[in-house]
C-alpha cells in the first residue's frame, strides 16, 4: 500500500495538479460556477411547482388557480431552455480573464458565434420570419457552446496579441480603444465561423451541432453517464483525494456537461408525468458523497458509536457537524484519511459499493429515480434524497447507503484504533 501511494504522489499528483489549472478546463469550470446559482433557483421552482403530492396539487390549484404550475415554471424553462447561451459567454469570458484581455468582448464575440452556427427555421404564422429554436440553446448544444467558446476566444486572443488591430490615437478613452481592438479580431473570427456554418449546410448532418451531437456529445454521454462511466467518476475522485487532491469540482466540472442533458430529459419527463430516463446524473452522486468524497459520514458514524480511542472520538466530535453539510475536511486531514494506507483502503471501495447497490436499487425500480432539479451540495444526506428524488425511497436509499458505508469503513477503523489506544494507554 505504502508503494502505491507512493507512485500516487510521486506520478499522479503532479498531472491532476496541471490538469487541476489547464486554463480550458479553469475556463469551463468557472463557468458552471458562476451559471450554478439561477440553475438552483430554477430546480427549487420546479421542486414547488411539481411535487408529488396530490393533495399539495390540489391545495396550491385552489389557492393560485389551475395553471399556477405553468406560471412558477417560467424562470425554471428560462434557464433551463438557454443555458447553452450563458455558457457560452461565461466560458469565453472565463477563458479571457486567464489571458487578462478584453473578457465582454470575448464573451459577446462568442455568444454572436454560437448563434451564427446554430440553425434558424421559418415560421409562417409570423410572417416567414427566422427564429431560433430552443432545441440547439438547452442541454443539446452545450458541446458547440463550449468548445467553441474555447475556439473563438483563443484565436481572438491570439490575433490581438498579433496585433492585428486598429490603433487608436492618443487621448482616446480606454473604452473606446478596447473596442477598435476588438474590431479586426472579432471580423476574422465571425467569418470563419459563418464559413463554417455554410460548410456543414452542404454535409449530411446540415448543422455543426448536429454533427457534435452525433459523432462527440452522444457516444460520450452514453459511456460517461453509464454505470462503468459512474464507477471511474467516483474512483477517479477518490484516488486523487488520496495524495491530497480536492479533486471534486475538477472532475464535476469536467464531467458536468454530460450529466447536464441526462438531467434535462430527466425534468421534461417528471413534466411530462412520466419516469426519468436516465439514473447517472449530478443528484446520483449526491445521494451518494454524504459527508463529502469518500462518504465519510459512514466513518463518522461509526467513530462516534465504536471508537474507544479518545483522539479518533475527539475527531469524529469535532467532524460531526461539517459532515453533515457534507464538509470533510475536518475528517480527511484530522483523522487523517488523507495518505493513510488503512483507511484509504475503505475510503476508495465505499464510494464503489454504494454507486453500485444505488444503481441496482434504482434499475431495478426499488427506488425513484433523480428528477434532475439541482441541489446546493450542502444539503444534508436524508434531506438531499427526498428532494432529488421526489419520493421517501431517496432517503431510504441514503440511510442505507451510511449503514453499508459505517460497515465497511468499520473493520479498518477498529485496526487505527487500536492503534491510537495502544499509544494512549503506553504515553507515546
Amino acid at each position: 500500500m505504502n508503494n502505491v501511494l507512493g507512485f500516487l504522489e510521486a506520478k499522479l499528483m503532479p498531472l491532476a495538479a496541471k490538469a487541476a489549472q489547464q486554463r480550458h478546463l479553469c475556463a469551463i469550470r468557472g463557468a458552471y460556477v458562476s451559471f450554478m446559482p439561477f440553475i438552483i433557483v430554477g430546480s427549487i421552482l420546479l421542486v414547488i411547482s411539481s411535487f408529488p403530492n396530490q393533495g399539495y396539487q390540489q391545495f396550491m390549484a385552489g389557492l393560485f388557480g389551475a395553471s399556477w404550475s405553468n406560471i412558477i415554471e417560467i424562470p425554471f424553462n428560462a434557464v433551463f431552455s438557454t443555458m447553452s447561451l450563458f455558457v457560452s459567454f461565461l466560458t469565453a469570458y472565463r477563458l479571457a480573464e486567464h489571458y487578462d484581455e478584453d473578457r465582454v468582448s470575448s464573451g459577446i464575440l462568442s455568444l454572436v458565434c454560437f448563434l451564427i452556427l446554430t440553425p434558424f427555421i421559418k415560421v409562417e404564422a409570423l410572417g416567414n420570419i427566422n427564429v431560433i429554436p430552443t432545441e440547439w440553446i438547452g442541454s443539446k448544444g452545450l458541446f458547440v457552446a463550449m468548445i467553441g467558446s474555447l475556439l473563438w476566444t483563443e484565436l481572438f486572443c491570439y490575433l490581438k496579441r498579433r496585433k492585428l488591430i486598429i490603433k487608436m490615437p492618443e487621448g482616446v478613452p480606454p473604452a473606446v480603444q478596447e473596442s477598435f481592438a476588438a474590431l479586426l479580431p472579432a471580423l476574422f473570427v465571425i467569418i470563419l465561423v459563418l464559413t463554417i456554418r455554410i460548410l456543414f449546410e452542404h454535409t449530411s448532418y446540415q448543422t455543426i451541432h448536429q454533427f457534435i451531437y452525433n459523432v462527440v456529445a452522444t457516444p460520450v454521454r452514453h459511456f460517461g453517464t453509464s454505470y462503468i462511466g459512474a464507477l471511474l467518476t467516483v474512483l477517479s475522485i477518490t484516488i486523487l483525494w488520496s495524495v491530497g487532491i480536492n479533486s471534486g469540482s475538477m472532475v464535476n466540472g469536467i464531467i458536468r456537461p454530460l450529466w447536464m442533458e441526462n438531467q434535462t430529459d430527466n425534468i421534461a419527463a417528471i413534466q411530462a408525468g412520466v419516469t426519468p430516463p436516465h439514473i447517472v446524473t449530478e443528484q446520483f452522486f449526491d445521494m451518494v458523497w454524504m459527508g463529502g468524497a469518500g462518504a465519510t459520514l459512514s466513518l463518522v458514524i461509526a467513530i462516534l458509536f465504536f471508537a474507544r480511542s479518545n483522539s479518533i472520538r475527539e475527531v469524529g466530535r469535532m467532524g460531526a457537524a461539517a459532515s453533515i453539510f457534507n464538509i470533510n475536511e475536518p475528517i480527511l486531514f484530522g483523522l487523517p484519511v488523507i495518505m493513510n494506507p488503512i483507511m484509504l483502503i475503505p475510503f476508495n471501495l465505499v464510494p464503489v459499493v454504494l454507486v453500485t447497490v444505488q444503481y441496482v436499487a434504482m434499475k431495478v425500480g426499488a427506488v425513484a429515480v433523480t428528477t434532475g432539479v439541482f441541489i446546493p451540495w450542502t444539503l444534508p444526506p436524508v434531506i438531499s434524497g427526498f428532494i432529488v428524488t421526489g419520493h421517501l425511497s431517496g432517503s431510504l436509499m441514503q440511510i442505507v447507503n451510511l449503514l453499508i458505508g459505517a460497515m465497511l469503513y468499520l473493520p479498518f477503523l477498529r485496526i487505527l484504533d487500536k492503534q491510537y489506544r495502544a499509544a494512549e494507554t503506553s504515553g507515546v
